[in-house]
């Protein structure tokens, strides 16, 4: 065998060429016929709408015996034209199948094939088994719903999302007739397809005998709503941000979801800022996180907030500085690693370099010290970092705020202005200035004596001017005092050493100063305050001679007059003179002292009541007062106002310059009260229930006397003295009549040993009373009669707490809700009033007696006798009256017929005599 040939096996051959010649017969058979049968369509094929028209041309080009078209619509019947059309205006048979036939040498036909096509009558697409929002992620499946089209297998349904084709399906059923589909496509939406529009469109494909265009017909869009999970921008907010200290710096959380997310920022445990901003700076915490939230699920992204700060600070100082003293200064650096610290600098005016390679701490602190002098009030001092990331040569260096300096220092007084003794001649006066420098600007005052101060930087001196005077330059560094010595010829008393007011108690020393003219001597010295002590000296060689006496004053002393006086004799003469000095007013500061009689150590107080104690106390300085009431409860005030919530212990303190006094009250509560046991709810009637007086008193009150109130007093006798607190318990059992009621308790306290007493009353303890419904039995009898044909209104009252429910009962299940009820001679024999409410139900029972209607008898009974009467009446009324009438007539020599007989007769012929009824005896 040749190189590209293939060989079959025999069985095989012989099954090809069967198959091959049975093919070729029947093409020879089709080809055959359509040859030998001599007609010509103008139309191989027909594609028509449905309801419309077509027109086919047959025609031939042989002699014939006839021609036609047979079809169910539309036939035409045979004839010798060469040429005939099938026409059908309007084309509604689907199954049509017409033909083209010829009487030739024999009759032979061609048939046309036809095809009927219909749009669909509607096109819609839905969301199957699901018609909320959809989620990103999840499997759908959409559906189109293709209603009355024709042919099915030339459908192609195509599924679009916009204008992007997705899918297409096609159809195998062999069906002419209109048929509906309902072809569906599974999507996957992610969350781009929100807002996505999906559609269908039906469309048919009839080849090139259709339509030029295909005939199609679309759905609406079906939009689609795609929730998602936020995605938070990430480029947005990176992991780490960095703010510097006193900056402030803003950041976003963007989100992207579907429904929008709320934002929202977690700085702490309970703080949470609902917002996309955040304005972070260094008080925020390290640790941040954002958290985007929506119904489809949370996104947290958390970051680092990264401070990088260099401060300086005064160490363990806040105020001024003082001129002198030493203080340090800190320089806070805290930086980002890898960043390590190359240089850091201290600046005045010069540079102090300190060189540092740590790299791990995150905050590194450096000191240096100062000793700043008055000349350096207002300077700036500041420190620097030069910071290097490690293993580059990126370098960042960070400097400080300003550091400015307040440098306080003490007084400095002018001493060139101010000299310390100045001359002064009795009856001139003269001006000195105290000038001082000092920050703050300081305060110039001179002090002349113990009270006598004056504020301004000129003083007037004059014989008046004690001896020494001083200028005082102060402020909240220091005080400085320059003392001047103002010469004049004159005597004066001071105190030793001591210039601020005297403390009762304590021993001080007077000082008399004697200044005079040589040659007089000392021949007497006197201390006065109400007596005269004389102290004799005869030294004469000085020309200033002091004396001393000690006294220590007490309080009574305060505002005290001391002066000396001495008496000069001149040597070797017999002139002498006496000089007095000024008068020295002393002050006399003493500790507070609490009056203890308008405060007493224990002050009771009624519960419900408030009462005011008053604390005064003496003191010089006048003191403060003060209450403590708890460890950081403090009223300053004299007077307290106490009640029940005042703390057991209170103390007044009493405070001046000199000490303090505490003088300790106790707050005694004095209280009763009424109460249930174990019982909140409203009280049953007919029940037990406890009633509980608890008594808090004072001791060493006792209890005489303890009594239950409501109408009557109960009392219940103790002389237990211990306990602060007792209790009484008594056993009522309330009824209806007691609902509302007051009850409360009394108690009788005693002091022991004295016949004081306290009564105390508890509140009033107002009780409910709930009792079973009673029924108003004369209101509602047990009997009640019903007349045959009328209706009658019956009432049930109930008294109860809670208010009862009124129900009657008629029957099985005939039930009316109403305190009234309509009875009638349809009501059953027995019905039952039911009272209820929460403690119980209550029913009385009704019985209906039917009696029967006798009064249209009984009226039609008098009817009858009244018309008897009547008659009656009328009857005798005539007897009278024709005997009346007929007594005027004579019936002498009359003769009575022997038939009738008189009337007047009797059967005797006798005369029957006759009474005269007068008006009077008929009625009767």
């Amino acid at each position: 065998m040749q190189k590209g040939s293939f060989s079959l096996t025999i069985p095989f051959r012989i099954f090809y060429l069967l198959f091959l010649g049975f093919g070729f017969l029947c093409f020879s058979q089709i080809a055959g016929a359509q040859a030998e049968c001599p007609v010509q369509l103008s139309q191989q094929r027909v594609v028509v709408r449905y309801g419309g028209s077509v027109a086919v041309n047959c025609s031939t080009s042989v002699s014939h015996k006839g021609m036609g078209w047979e079809a169910s619509e539309g036939a035409v019947a045979m004839t010798r034209d060469s040429l005939i059309t099938w026409r059908v205006s309007n084309l509604t048979e689907w199954e049509i199948k017409p033909y083209c036939y010829i009487n030739h040498k024999e009759q032979c036909q061609v048939e046309l094939p036809v095809i009927i096509y219909k749009t669909p009558d509607n096109v819609s697409i839905s969301i199957v088994k699901h018609r909320r929002t959809m989620i990103a992620g999840r499997q759908y499946q959409l559906q189109c719903d293709v209603q009355n089209v024709a042919p099915v297998h030339n459908l192609t349904v195509k599924w679009y999302k916009g204008q992007t084709l997705l899918n297409q399906t096609t159809f195998t059923e062999d069906s002419k007739t209109p048929v509906n589909v309902n072809p569906s496509v599974l999507i996957r939406p992610d969350r781009d397809d929100d807002g996505a529009q999906y559609r269908c469109e039906a469309e048919l494909d009839l080849g090139a005998e259709g339509p030029q265009y295909p005939p199609n017909k679309t759905s609406d869009f079906l939009s689609i709503t795609v929730y998602s999970k936020p995605i938070i921008n990430e480029t947005k907010l990176p992991s780490k941000v960095p703010v510097f200290r006193e900056y402030s710096e803003e950041i976003v959380c963007e989100a992207e979801g579907n429904p929008k997310p709320t934002i929202s920022w977690i700085l702490g445990t309970n703080d949470i800022v609902y917002n996309e901003v955040l304005t972070i700076s260094e008080s925020t915490p390290e640790y941040v996180s954002c958290v985007a939230n929506n119904s489809v699920g949370t996104t947290t992204r958390n970051f680092t907030v990264f401070i990088q700060d260099i401060s300086i600070s005064t160490v363990n100082h806040t105020e001024p500085m003082t001129a002198g003293k030493q203080y340090d200064l800190q320089c806070s650096i805290k930086y980002v690693a890898p960043f390590k610290i190359v240089d850091v600098g201290w600046y005045k005016w010069n540079k102090n370099n300190i060189i540092e390679t740590i790299k791990t701490p995150d905050i590194l602190t450096y000191t240096v010290q100062i000793c700043p002098d008055k000349a350096d009030n207002g300077s700036q001092f500041w420190c620097e970092a030069k910071l290097e990331a490690e293993g580059t040569q990126r370098t960042s260096t960070m400097k400080s705020a300003n550091l400015s300096i307040t440098v306080h220092f003490k007084p400095i007084i002018n001493e060139t202005k101010l000299p310390s003794v100045v001359p002064v001649f009795r009856g001139c006066s003269k001006e000195i200035v105290c000038e001082a420098e000092g920050n703050p600007k300081p305060t110039i005052s001179w002090i002349l004596g113990t009270n006598d101060i004056v504020y301004n930087e000129t003083l007037t001196i004059s014989e008046s001017t004690p001896e020494y005077v001083s200028c005082v330059a102060e402020n909240s560094v220091g005080t400085t005092t320059r003392k001047v010595k103002v010469f004049i010829q004159d005597i004066s008393i001071s105190t030793v050493n001591h210039t601020e007011p005297m403390i009762a108690g304590k021993q001080y020393d007077l000082q008399c100063s004697i200044k005079y003219v040589a040659p007089f001597k000392i021949v007497d010295v006197g201390w006065y305050k109400w007596n005269k002590n004389n102290i004799i000296e005869t030294i004469k060689t000085p020309d200033i001679l002091t004396y001393t006496v000690q006294i220590r004053p007490h309080r009574a002393d305060n505002g005290s007059q001391f002066w000396c006086e001495a008496k000069l004799e001149a040597e070797g003469t017999q002139r002498t003179s006496t000089m007095k000095s000024a008068n020295l007013s002393i002050t006399v500061h003493f500790k507070p002292i609490i009056n203890e009689t308008k405060l007493p150590s224990v002050v009771p107080v009624f519960r419900g009541y408030s009462e005011e104690i008053v604390c005064e106390a003496e003191g010089n300085p006048k003191p403060t007062i003060s209450w403590i009431l708890g460890t950081n409860d403090i009223v300053y005030n004299k007077a307290l106002t106490i009640s029940e919530s005042t703390p057991e212990y209170v103390s007044c303190v009493a405070e001046n310059s000199v000490g303090t006094t505490t003088r300790k009250v106790k707050v005694f509560i004095q209280d009763i009260s009424i109460s249930t046991v174990n019982h909140t709810e409203p009280m049953i009637a007919g029940k037990q229930y406890d009633l509980q007086c608890s008594i808090k008193y004072v001791a060493p009150f006792k209890i005489v006397d303890v009594g239950w109130y409501k109408q009557n007093k109960n009392n219940i006798t103790e002389t237990i003295k211990t306990p602060d607190i007792l209790t009484y318990t008594v056993q009522i059992r309330p009824d209806r009549a007691d609902n509302g009621s007051q009850f409360w308790c009394e108690a009788k306290l005693e002091a022991e040993g004295t016949q004081r007493t306290s009564t105390m009353k508890s509140a009033n303890l107002s009780i409910t009373v709930h009792f079973k419904p009673i029924i108003n039995e004369n209101k509602l009898p047990s009997v009640v009669p019903v007349f045959r044909g009328y209706s009658e209104e019956i009432v049930c009252e109930a008294e109860g707490n809670p208010k009862p429910t009124i129900s009657w009962i008629l029957g099985t299940n005939d039930i009316v809700y109403n305190e009234v009820l309509t009875i009638s001679e349809s009501t059953p024999e027995y019905v039952s009033c039911v009272a209820e409410n929460s403690v119980g139900t209550t029913t009385r029972k009704v019985n209906m007696v039917l009696k029967e209607d006798y009064l249209p008898l009984i009226a039609g009974l008098i009817a009858v006798i009244v018309a008897f009467i009547s008659v009656i009446f009328i009857f005798i009324y005539s007897i009278y009256y024709k005997t009346a009438k007929m007594g005027h007539y004579s019936l002498k020599d009359a003769k009575p017929s022997a038939q009738n007989g008189d009337i007047a007769q009797n059967g005797k012929h006798s005369p029957i005599p006759m009474k005269k009824f007068s008006q009077s005896d008929i009625l009767a």
